[in-house]
Parts: structure tokens; C-alpha cells; sequence
């Protein structure tokens, strides 16, 4: 300790008053700060590097704040201060439109990517292969599956059927699930269910329709669903089955979901197996084209996987599933956005919905992401929702649920694919910013957009001064009550034509794999992309992948 001289007042050399406070009560602050802010406070000073590197330290900051994310649930194996620097910087990367690592990972006429696991298929007739590859886990070796052979022995009578369709449906918990269709001498289609890695086929299923098929499944049990059945009032209904992976069993009876209205996945209508239950969403609660009720609501349901009674089947209450009012303004179906996930920092079950609005009479549109905590009564019930106004006003509850939007981009682009990622309160995008002027055919590049929540204030929010809305929407003004503003950031940066970066140009190349452009389509979660390009007039696609992901290793990667 020093005095200045001529002066009243002390000035403390050294270590500050939070350098010099003691563990415990430095764990009691980090209590009241997301995980963000408890990485960028390590940062500060040698001092707080114990924040991200004592393993007890970790435990409990990781198991406090995202418990239920990958990092957490590998951080036994992997340690827990490595996790939580993972699962930060993983988060930082996406919000900021910045991968760790991108690369071309094959080349296939087809595909399907979820979980981290890639399934692609090569055409080579006679000879066709099904490749499976494991991204997330870094895998090396692709598990390969002859398709002849499997539909062979999967389905007697095939052996001398050449023409054929083969077609990958789903891939979860080391469970592929492939459509198999044929027309000699009568058309069938057979679900074949098989585990590569174990060489083991499980009993296959002709089907009755194969109408907007889908397939979800965990480790025990397996899910799929038809858009098949006739409702009796001239619209089909999802018809859904069930299958015991353990017992190799398919369930007797089927379960037709009356309620369900939406039939487009992932724009209307949304189905995922989520822990020990299956879930159906849809955002829509009638079948005519144009509905009566000017006040929209979610229709959300779930049952036990292995008690799919529709007796016992659980629905959310009107009351807890408000979506919006009609009088807020028109919506642009082309960008609509339907999806149920897990909560990586509370384990709770969150709907989020995109919406492209014209909100408010307003003459330009807007994109907003949307989220909703599923919520459903203790008791079974079949959706006794009771009747409620529907002329009144959005709560700011209700306004408040809205956590990202993004104005409409002022130059013209075309957009190819978004996402919304909930872990990072971040959008993203791939994008085509190819200039006609300097001759280019395609350009994709990654946007993102980030908005993060404000710092706690004293009191509750009923405390705060009700801001004014100045012509401005309710769900504006909460947006900006709430939140910092939005960040958009793209990557990578554009190449300069009269010098170009040779390092720049060559991310440029994989993004876009010269001879391999158009008809783009794409699929990730919440710590990588893969998309594909080219493709045309039944050549191969090239499969580009982007993981978001500190710790991904691929070897080979073109």
C-alpha cells in the first residue's frame, strides 16, 4: 500500500478487490453468470484461470449451467474444464459464423446427416454402397453396406429384382432406418431396419403407404409415420407404428393422430423422440384453408415410448400454448420453420418456430425466431382446451417469448438454407452472394446473427418503467428491453479478384467445389453443417462439411 503525496485518498498497488477475494465467494458470483461470462472472466487475470481449469471448479459450473449438453454428459471421460472451454468456444463459433474446421467428406448421389452421423449412398450400378460416417466422434474408418446384399437378405424374393429404389430415412443411436421400393411384378415398399456396426437386421416391414414418410428412434425403440390414413372428412390423417429394437418386435396396433393437422415436416408439423417419450407438434389447429379462430395456437402432444396408448397420450392445454394473433399481420409460408429440441441448459423441451411477418401493417417483412417451453398437465388428457378471448392483447409474457429476429437483408441474396441454434441465441445461414457482374456461379457463405440477453436488473420486471412504444410494436419494444442488439456476421470474407488470397481462395473452393454447384441442399445441429452441391443431370453431389466444434479431427479431408 502507497499514499500518494498531496493527496486525501489511498491507491491500492497489486492484486484488485475481486483478484483478492476468496474461492468460495468467487463461486457464489459465478452462480449469477452464464457460461459466457464465466470464460471471459478467466480471461482477465492469471488469477481466475481456475475458472476454466480446476477440474472440481468445472464440475460444478458445467453441471450447474448445461447439464444436459454433449460436452457435459462426455465430460467423465473427456474432463470438465476441457468441456466447458469446448462447449463455449463451440457456442462462440456458431454465434460468430466461424468454423473450426470444414472440408469435402465425399461425394454421393444422396444423403441424410443427423446427430453427427453422415449416411450417403453411390449410385455405381450394378453396384450400390451405403457409407456411414461418424463426425462428431472424429471417426476415421466409414462403415460401408452393400445394398444388393442387405435388400437380399432382408427381403425374400428380391434377389433377381435390379430395379429398384433405395433411400436412407433416418440414422440414430447406431440404427439406420432405409425405404425400400420395387414394382416387379406389384409395387411394394418395405422399411428395413438394420444396425451396421453389429452386422444385425432387424425384422423388416412391408408397408401400406409410404405418403411424407418419416422415422425417429432411440436406442430401444423406433417410431415411423404416414400421412395415409383417410379421416373420413376428406383429409388424411398421420397414421404412426411402433417397433421394439430389443425385442426385434413391431407393435400390433397403429395410432392414428386425429388432432395433428400440419402435414409438412418442419414447416407445419414437427415429430422427434426426446428422451422416453415421442412428441407431434404442429402450428396449426384446422383443416380448413381458411380458419374461423383469429387467435393461432400450438397443438402439442406426447406418450411413453413403450405405452403408445392414445388413452395415456398427453396434450398441452390451450391456455399454455398461445402462438399469435392473425391481427399482428400476414406470414410468408416459404420461410416458416417448425421444430422440438432439448434445452441444453435446462433439460426442458422448447418449441421454436421461424416466422417471416409483415407485423403490424408495416410494408416491409421481418424474420423472427420464436420459442415456447412445452408444458403439459400432470393427468392424461386428449386436449380439453378451455375457450379463451380471442380479441385479447399479447401479454409480455407472450411478447417476450420472441428471442431473435433479423431485419430483411437490404442486399439480394438468395437464402439456401437457415437454422435457428438455441444453445448460442443465434441464427444461421448459408448463403449465395455470387456477383453476375464478375462472372460468378455460385458464392455460399455462412451469416449468422446473435443477440444476447441484457444484464440482470434490480426488481422484477414489473418494477421497470413501461416503456413507450413510439409506433413501434409491443414485441419490438420487449425485444429491446430484453436484448443487446443483434450482431450479423458472415464468413468468409469476400475474395479481393485483383489480389486474392491464396489461403481464402482455397476456402472458397471447398465451400464451393469448382465443377460441383446448384441445387443445393443442407442439414446440421447445434455444432455443424453439411451440405450438398452440384449434382446435376445425375452426377454425384460433393458433401461439404463445416463443424463449429473445437475438438473435430477428420482425417483425409479433401
Amino acid at each position: 500500500m502507497a499514499a500518494s503525496q498531496g493527496a486525501e485518498h489511498t491507491v491500492y498497488q497489486g492484486k484488485s478487490p475481486l483478484q483478492r477475494l476468496p474461492y468460495e465467494i468467487i463461486g457464489f458470483i459465478v452462480q449469477n453468470l452464464d457460461l459466457e461470462d464465466v470464460f471471459e472472466l478467466s480471461l482477465c487475470s492469471p488469477d481466475f484461470q481456475y475458472l476454466i481449469g480446476d477440474e472440481r471448479f468445472c464440475r460444478a459450473v458445467i453441471t450447474a449451467k448445461a447439464p444436459y449438453a454433449l460436452e457435459a454428459r462426455e465430460a467423465k471421460r473427456t474432463g470438465f474444464a476441457r468441456a466447458i472451454r469446448r462447449l463455449v468456444k463451440r457456442r462462440s463459433a456458431v454465434s460468430q459464423a466461424y468454423p473450426y474446421l470444414i472440408g469435402i467428406v465425399g461425394f454421393a448421389d444422396s444423403y441424410v446427416y443427423h446427430g453427427g452421423v453422415l449416411c450417403y449412398i453411390i449410385e455405381a450400378r450394378p453396384k450400390r454402397w451405403l457409407r456411414i460416417l461418424d463426425l462428431h466422434n472424429s471417426a476415421n474408418i466409414e462403415l460401408v453396406v452393400d445394398i444388393p446384399t442387405l435388400v437380399t437378405e432382408a427381403v425374400l424374393g428380391t434377389r433377381k429384382s435390379t430395379r429398384y429404389k433405395f433411400r436412407v430415412l433416418h440414422h440414430a443411436a447406431g440404427i439406420t432406418t432405409c425405404l425400400f421400393s420395387f414394382a416387379l411384378p406389384n409395387t411394394e415398399n418395405w422399411l428395413l431396419v438394420f444396425n451396421a456396426e453389429k452386422q444385425t437386421i432387424f425384422e423388416p416391414l412391408r408397408l401400406d403407404s409410404a405418403a411424407r414418410i418419416f422415422v425417429r428412434n432411440n436406442a430401444e425403440y423406433l417410431y415411423f409415420g404416414t400421412h395415409s390414413d383417410d379421416g373420413g372428412d376428406g383429409f388424411r390423417r398421420w397414421v404412426l407404428r411402433g417397433f421394439s429394437i430389443k425385442e426385434n418386435l413391431w407393435f400390433p396396433k397403429k395410432m392414428q393422430l386425429s388432432n395433428l393437422v400440419g402435414y409438412d415436416i418442419g414447416s407445419t408439423a414437427c415429430f422427434e423422440v426426446i428422451d422416453d417419450h415421442f412428441y407431434g407438434l404442429s402450428n396449426q389447429t384446422a383443416f380448413e384453408i381458411e380458419e374461423i379462430d383469429w387467435t393461432s395456437y400450438y397443438y402439442c402432444f406426447r406418450f411413453r415410448l413403450d405405452d403408445p396408448d392414445i388413452r395415456k397420450t398427453q396434450v398441452m392445454k390451450r391456455r399454455d400454448s398461445w402462438r399469435r394473433h392473425h391481427s399482428e399481420g400476414p406470414i410468408d409460408d416459404r420461410w416458416s420453420l417448425l421444430k422440438l429440441e432439448k434445452d441444453e441448459d435446462s433439460g426442458k423441451v422448447k418449441i421454436v418456430e421461424c416466422r417471416k411477418e409483415w407485423l403490424a401493417g408495416k410494408s416491409g417483412s421481418r424474420r423472427t425466431y420464436y420459442t415456447k417451453e412445452v408444458a403439459f398437465p400432470a393427468a392424461s388428457n386428449d386436449g380439453d382446451w378451455p375457450v379463451m378471448n380471442t380479441n385479447e392483447e399479447i401479454s409480455d409474457d407472450q411478447a417476450a417469448s420472441a428471442i431473435e429476429n433479423l431485419n430483411r437483408p437490404k442486399s439480394v441474396t438468395l437464402e439456401e438454407r437457415s437454422a435457428y441454434n438455441t444453445s448460442s441465441n443465434a441464427f444461421i445461414d448459408l448463403i449465395d452472394n455470387a456477383s453476375t457482374e464478375k462472372g460468378e456461379t455460385q458464392c455460399l457463405r455462412l451469416r449468422a446473427g446473435s443477440r444476447r440477453l441484457k444484464p440482470l436488473l434490480l426488481g422484477t420486471s414489473n418494477d421497470l418503467p413501461v416503456p413507450k412504444l413510439h409506433g413501434r410494436s409491443r414485441l419490438e419494444v420487449e425485444i429491446d428491453r430484453l436484448y443487446h442488439p443483434n450482431q450479423i456476421r458472415t464468413w468468409p470474407p469476400k475474395l479481393d479478384p485483383p489480389s486474392p488470397d491464396l489461403v481464402l481462395k482455397g476456402i472458397h473452393n471447398i465451400l464451393n467445389p469448382p465443377g460441383y454447384q446448384g441445387n443445393i441442399t443442407a442439414a446440421g445441429d447445434e455444432r455443424s453443417v453439411v451440405y450438398s452441391t452440384g449434382g446435376s443431370s445425375g452426377e454425384l453431389k460433393a458433401l461439404v462439411y463445416l463443424s463449429f466444434d473445437p475438438s473435430a479431427k477428420l482425417h483425409g479431408l479433401i
